[in-house]
């Protein structure tokens, strides 16, 4: 049965092209800026709203778009902030991109946090983003009153990727030594697909649910990866393929509500059951006919089941 699209939340933000915020023109509750990272680079932050704090953290060569839903809802009652990877979008790329790790995205968050004085803040974290959020924790338990984790898994991503645990990661290790081999004919080959309507079907396919996403944030999404510096990319996800959180997420003791889209081809469902098993007295909300984005699938739904989490926040 075909499931008839719903129309997007009202007050979407304006973005540009790439799907990045528009900076200028923003309200007066909205600030953006720039953070230094520990080894210099230029980080760039956004926040918007009055109340206390959500940290959104997105995923693999993403960006705020894929938590612009939840960022437009929330804003209007709680202080909603995310920032740029180091390599993503307006913040610096190092020099060397072996820094690119998810220990180093979460020591950047630290300094974030400290340059707005940030107290208790709520980490929200989707797919790759979950691991940043989990290794935040890691390095800083003391600094975080909750957190969101959709769509995420603990440990090595590509071994369950569309359930494939064998082809994903050998093919990934081709693209790693054809990069390694001749940088120069990689991004150009990585070039020459841009604007490939296959790609984008096969995108929209995997990661989202087709009957209900939105053309324009797909479109968007499929551009960014475009735009994305390859070698990045590929920096990135061997960082974040060599991630393995399990041995320690029983130590978790903050409040923690895993997000599951019950359709999700990318990070099958089984994989946040694990974290929701791993991680002592959390919470499990599996989102009905979910995809890997069920955030932007649902905006409302997924709005209304981390609302009511807040909400259970309050009379602990």
């Amino acid at each position: 049965m075909e499931i008839p699209k719903k129309p997007r939340p009202k007050g979407a933000r304006k973005t540009s092209k790439s799907g990045l915020p528009l900076v200028a023109g923003q309200t007066s509750a909205a600030t953006s800026g720039y953070v230094n990272s520990q080894d210099g680079l230029k980080l760039f932050y956004s926040s918007e709203g009055e109340g206390s704090p959500l940290v959104f953290c997105y995923g693999l060569v993403c960006s705020s778009l894929h938590w612009t839903y939840q960022i437009d809802h929330f804003k209007q009652s709680h202080r909603a902030i995310w920032f740029d990877y180091r390599g993503h979008h307006n913040s610096d790329t190092p020099q060397d991109l072996s820094t690119l790790t998810i220990k180093n995205f979460a020591a950047d968050m630290r300094v974030l946090f400290d340059a707005l004085e940030l107290k208790d803040p709520i980490i929200l974290g989707h797919s790759m983003g979950v691991s940043v959020a989990l290794e935040f924790y890691r390095q800083n338990p003391d600094r975080v009153k909750a957190l969101v984790l959709s769509n995420g898994t603990a440990k090595r991503p590509l071994e369950t990727l569309l359930n494939n645990p064998n082809i994903i990661p050998a093919g990934f290790e081709l693209l790693r030594k054809a990069h390694e081999s001749s940088p120069q004919l990689f991004s150009t080959l990585w070039d020459l697909q841009k604007g490939n309507a296959l790609v984008r079907s096969i995108v929209k396919l995997a990661g989202f649910n087709p009957h209900l996403a939105a053309d324009s944030d797909v479109e968007r999404y499929v551009s960014q990866i475009e735009e994305m510096d390859p070698g990045v990319l590929l920096h990135v996800l061997e960082a974040y393929q060599s991630y393995d959180a399990t041995s320690w997420l029983h130590t978790i003791d903050v409040p923690t509500l895993v997000i599951s889209g019950d359709e999700d081809k990318v990070t099958p469902p089984q994989q946040q059951i694990l974290l929701h098993q791993l991680i002592p007295s959390s919470q499990f909300d599996s989102i009905r006919h979910g995809s890997h984005c069920p955030q932007m699938d649902q905006p409302e739904l997924v709005n209304e089941r981390i609302e009511k989490f807040l909400s259970s926040l309050k009379t602990q």
